[in-house]
């Protein structure tokens, strides 16, 4: 179908001003930003001081340019109905200031659509990419919270290194999913990936947005991104997003003086008049979060992930540093959908607010916090400093309701590990390169302790890619001028090798413990055996089902290998099985560290005799 104009012809990119002499009609459409729909595509911008609009639309080098309505209903909104449009073409705004006083300067300016679900480029004269977001799935059920175990993974430096695939800079959606088997077999139904919107180069984190709805063009289109969705769901595995809505990009920031307007020297999205915070800080620009057109803008952006990616949750970057009422707004804006109460919600907020994550959970409407001072506690317990108090700080769900409604990642998230300095962030490391690196014994050790301790609280385990295979250095996603080695994503040599090797078996084995002991995933949790003086804590789990758990911890270099530690039991009796240690033989421990195989049963004295190695964790089930 040819493209039928409302207004004028032209074949200028950049054209000065709009011909406002030929009419034109809003959209009838629903739908903020390029929307197909049965021959026709609609457009609609919001540009409070604009006096006319009009979009350009490519098709095979010639551009046509189309005139905008303001909405009858709401004159800050702009629309027009274009029939012929079809996916993939490219399409600009063009928007012409009011002008009249010194933060309307008038003139016209050239903006990629705010809502564009691609761009071609971070450039500030980039332009939009009409997308057809629609296609079919394969079936998925987001699964119950008490069940997730999550992988946290940044799409550009996952794959590539020392793989196969052996990319020299940034992997794409299409590299990623290659690797999606290799999280499922580690006993992970969750994947969390780090931000993946549209970014100002490749070297970061992703956490500083120069469009949020378009997928990060380095990585690949639309229909990629929803192709590893589908793909990750296929092999049972749920994905997060990571959403970023305090700030944008501080370079080339499509967003600011969005409709010519300087408002606080940022325009729309970004103008402050009751000093909330300043438009621009360390992180990136601020968003203006007490504006109702924003608060929509970023509930839109919510609603698109889960609904044209078919996303299972989300990820609440720096929650705490948006406003009360713009997160309350969001959040009740995607439960008033009823086939997203399974979508995960995850806030990050301060661990220096911990006494408000109660009211997080409960008056927000997110389903559960970061347990953001986990990771410093367990390097604390690690170092035996304080050992028992500080791995009670974070064994339990702290006054939540329920277990899930915290996010535990003992051995670190891309927060701990990633170096943005060249290695001069020295506390900003993998685990195991904390404790001594990878080929010491016990710094591996303490890393297995992390992860099955982790396993075995209550909460929702989370584990940063790396550190199943003991993963050395730091994290960053590309080449840095560390004067030592200036790479440091995800080395797939080291996955395979012979130390990265066990510890995986670990991660995978323990992963399955939890899935076959329902005890581990349920709301039950009693401390049974504290011993200070040799640094041992052990607690119960139970179920319904009649599943019981005990979890023995030992952070020492004290051992018992005659069966000669007496666990107390509590009201428990009977005989009981060892299903997991952590100083197993195929996990880099040696043979009879525990009680495999051997006859556990708790004696008059009300106590249970055991093997427990160093630095260990075991796990023992009722008979």
């Amino acid at each position: 179908m040819p493209l039928m104009l409302i207004s004028r012809s032209n074949t200028s990119t950049n054209p000065n001003s709009t011909d406002r002499s030929i009419p034109a009609h809003p959209s009838v459409h629903l739908g903020m930003g390029a929307n197909l729909f049965d021959g026709e595509c609609s457009f609609r911008v919001w540009a409070p001081n604009a006096i006319a609009v009009s979009v350009c639309i490519w098709r095979d080098e010639r551009m046509s340019q189309v005139l905008l309505a303001p909405e009858p209903s709401n004159p800050s909104y702009w629309s027009v109905d274009v029939a012929g449009v079809v996916a993939n073409q490219f399409y600009q705004f063009l928007i012409e200031n009011k002008g009249g006083d010194a933060t309307n300067p008038g003139g016209t300016v050239t903006r990629v659509d705010a809502y564009a679900r691609q761009v071609e480029s971070a450039e500030d004269n980039a332009r939009g990419i009409v997308v057809d977001w629609q296609q079919k799935w394969s079936e998925f059920a987001t699964p119950k919270f008490e069940n997730l175990i999550i992988y946290q993974a940044h799409v550009g430096s996952f794959a590539g290194l020392h793989d196969r695939l052996n990319i020299p800079n940034y992997a794409t959606f299409a590299d990623f999913q290659t690797k999606l088997e290799y999280i499922r077999e580690l006993g992970f139904n969750a994947l969390q990936l780090l931000p993946i919107a549209q970014v100002d180069g490749v070297d970061n984190e992703g956490y500083g947005a120069t469009n949020l709805f378009a997928p990060h063009d380095g990585y690949g289109t639309p229909a990629e991104l929803r192709s590893l969705v589908d793909a990750a769901h296929d092999r049972g595995l749920a994905v997060i997003f990571d959403v970023v809505y305090h700030h944008a990009s501080t370079s080339h920031n499509h967003y600011w003086e969005y409709d010519g307007n300087t408002t606080d020297s940022g325009g729309i999205y970004f103008e402050d008049p009751f000093q909330y915070e300043p438009a621009r800080d360390e992180d990136g620009r601020s968003f203006a979060h007490w504006k109702s057109e924003v608060q929509n803008f970023l509930l839109d952006n919510a609603r698109m992930l889960l609904n044209e990616y078919h996303g299972d949750g989300l990820r609440f970057d720096m929650a705490h540093s948006l406003t009360w009422e713009c997160t309350q707004y969001i959040i009740a804006g995607i439960r008033e959908n009823p086939y997203w109460n399974d979508k995960y919600l995850i806030a990050e907020w301060t661990a220096d607010q911990r006494d408000r994550w109660g009211k997080v959970i409960r008056e927000l409407g997110f389903n559960a916090v970061w347990g953001m001072a986990d990771p410093f506690a367990y390097r604390q317990a690690a170092n035996a400093e304080n050992a028992i108090d500080e791995l009670k700080s974070f064994i339990g769900w702290m006054g939540f309701d329920r277990p899930w409604n915290l996010v535990h990642y003992l051995l670190g998230s891309h927060d701990q590990i990633a170096d943005g300095n060249s290695g001069n962030q020295r506390e900003n490391r993998y685990f195991v390169e904390l404790f001594g690196g990878r080929d010491n014994w016990y710094a591996r050790a303490k890393a297995r302790l992390g992860w099955a301790l982790n396993v075995a609280i209550p909460g929702t385990p989370m584990l940063f890619m790396g550190s199943e295979c003991h993963h050395w250095g730091y994290w960053w996603p590309n080449p840095d001028r560390n004067p030592a080695t200036s790479e440091h994503r995800f080395d797939w040599e080291i996955a395979g090798d012979a130390i990265g090797i066990p510890m995986r078996n670990l991660v995978r084995d323990v992963n399955w413990v939890r899935w076959n002991n329902p005890a581990l995933r349920s709301s039950t949790l009693q401390f049974i055996h504290e011993d200070r003086a040799n640094t041992v804590l052990a607690f119960k789990r139970w179920h319904e089902s009649g599943n019981i758990v005990v979890v023995v911890v030992n952070l020492s270099d004290s051992q018992w290998q005659e069966h000669d530690y007496g666990i107390h039991m509590g009201t428990e009796t009977g005989r009981w099985e060892e299903i997991f240690n952590s100083q197993a033989p195929q996990y880099d421990g040696w043979n009879d560290s525990g009680n495999y195989g051997y006859d556990l049963r708790v004696q008059e004295d009300g106590k249970l005799y055991i093997n427990l190695p160093k630095w260990s964790v075991l796990m023992l089930k009722k008979e």
